[in-house]
C-alpha cells in the first residue's frame, strides 16, 4: 500500500511537473492575447478621440473663420477710420501750430526759446505722422483668411497705442509753443499798459 501511495504521489508530482508549465504557458498566452486586444482597443479609442478633436477644431476653425469673414468689412472699416482719424488730428494740430507761428512772426515778438520749440515741434510732428502712416498700413493688411489675422489685429492695436502716444506728445509740443508765444505777447501788453498809464 505504501508503494501504491508512493506511486500515486510520484505520478501526481510528474503530472504537475509536466502539466503545470503547459497550463501556465496557456494562461500566459491567453493573458498576452488579452493585453494585446486591450492595447489595440486603447489605440483605436485614442485614434478616435484624436480624430474627433481634429474634426472639432476644424469645425471651430471654420466657424471662427466664417464669423471673421462676416465681420471683416466692419473690422477693416474701423481700422481705416482709426487711421483717418489720426491723420485728421495731425492735420488739425499742424494747422494750429502754423497759425501760432504766423501770429508770432506777424507780431514781431522775440522769445528766447522759440526756435528750439519750433524744431521740437517739427520732430514731434514727424513722429506722429510716421505713427499714423504705420497704423493706416496695418489696417489695409487685415484679411481673415490671411496667414495671421490675430497677429495683424494685435499689431494694429500696438500701432494705435503708439499713434495715440505720438499724437499726445505732438499736442503737448504745440501747447508749449502757444504758451511761449502767449507769454511774450502778455509781457508786451503789460509793458505797454504800464507805459500807457504813465502817459
Amino acid at each position: 500500500m505504501i508503494i501504491k501511495n508512493s506511486l500515486v504521489v510520484a505520478m501526481a508530482v510528474f503530472l504537475l511537473a509536466v502539466a503545470l508549465p503547459v497550463v501556465v504557458s496557456a494562461q500566459s498566452a491567453r493573458a498576452q492575447e488579452t493585453q494585446a486586444a486591450a492595447q489595440e482597443r486603447k489605440e483605436m479609442s485614442q485614434t478616435t478621440v484624436t480624430d474627433k478633436k481634429e474634426v472639432a477644431q476644424t469645425r471651430l476653425g471654420d466657424a471662427k473663420l466664417k464669423v471673421c469673414q462676416n465681420r471683416e468689412k466692419i473690422i477693416t472699416n474701423i481700422m481705416t477710420r482709426m487711421g483717418d482719424r489720426g491723420q485728421k488730428q495731425v492735420d488739425l494740430f499742424t494747422k494750429i501750430a502754423d497759425k501760432t507761428q504766423v501770429f508770432y512772426t506777424e507780431k514781431s515778438k522775440i522769445s528766447s526759446n522759440y526756435d528750439a520749440l519750433v524744431s521740437d515741434l517739427a520732430a514731434k510732428k514727424a513722429d506722429a505722422q510716421a505713427a499714423v502712416d504705420k497704423t493706416k498700413a496695418v489696417g489695409v493688411d487685415f484679411k481673415c483668411d490671411g496667414s495671421d489675422p490675430k497677429g495683424v489685429a494685435a499689431s494694429f492695436k500696438e500701432n494705435m497705442k503708439a499713434q495715440n502716444g505720438a499724437l499726445k506728445i505732438y499736442k503737448t509740443a504745440i501747447k508749449d509753443l502757444i504758451i511761449a508765444v502767449k507769454s511774450v505777447q502778455g509781457a508786451t501788453l503789460s509793458a505797454g499798459n504800464s507805459m500807457g498809464d504813465e502817459q
